[in-house]
C-alpha cells in the first residue's frame, strides 16, 4: 500500500514541476522580451502536450454524450451536431442546442477555458422543402 502511494505521489509531485512555475519569452529578430510566468497551460512541443490535452477535454467529451448530442473534437475545436430531425421539432432541437451550449460554457469556465461565441455557428441543413416549413 505504501509502494502505490509512493508512486502516485512521486507521479503527482512530476506533474507538479512539469506545469508549475514555467516562464516564457518572446524572440523577435534577435531581441528577447523580458521573461513571463505561465500561470496555467503546457508548453508546445513537448511529448506530454497531446496527452494531458486529451486527459482536460475528456470531461468536455462526456458532458456532450451526457446531453444526448452527437460531437467532434479536433485540436482546440468542438463540433456539435443533431444528425436529422423533422421541422416540427425545429425549436424543441434548438432549445435543447441553446441548453447544451449554456452547459458546456459553463464547464469550460469551471476549467479555466473559455467558449468563443464569435466562432459558435448554428448551420442548418435540408432540402428546400424542408427548410421552408422551418
Amino acid at each position: 500500500m505504501l509502494i502505490k502511494r509512493t508512486v502516485r505521489l512521486t507521479a503527482l509531485n512530476w506533474f507538479r514541476s512539469y506545469l508549475s512555475s514555467r516562464c516564457f519569452r518572446v524572440k523577435c529578430n534577435n531581441d528577447f522580451s523580458t521573461p513571463h510566468t505561465c500561470l496555467c497551460g503546457v508548453p508546445q512541443g513537448l511529448v506530454l502536450g497531446p496527452l494531458l490535452f486529451v486527459m482536460y477535454t475528456t470531461p468536455l467529451s462526456t458532458l456532450v454524450s451526457s446531453l444526448s448530442l452527437n460531437h467532434h473534437l479536433y485540436a482546440g475545436d468542438t463540433q456539435l451536431f443533431l444528425l436529422s430531425f423533422h421541422p416540427s421539432d425545429f425549436h424543441s432541437n434548438i432549445s435543447h442546442l441553446q441548453n447544451a451550449l449554456q452547459q458546456i460554457s459553463s464547464s469550460m469556465t469551471a476549467n479555466l477555458l473559455t467558449l468563443n461565441s464569435s466562432k459558435t455557428e448554428f448551420l442548418l441543413i435540408g432540402l428546400k422543402q424542408q427548410l421552408f416549413k422551418i
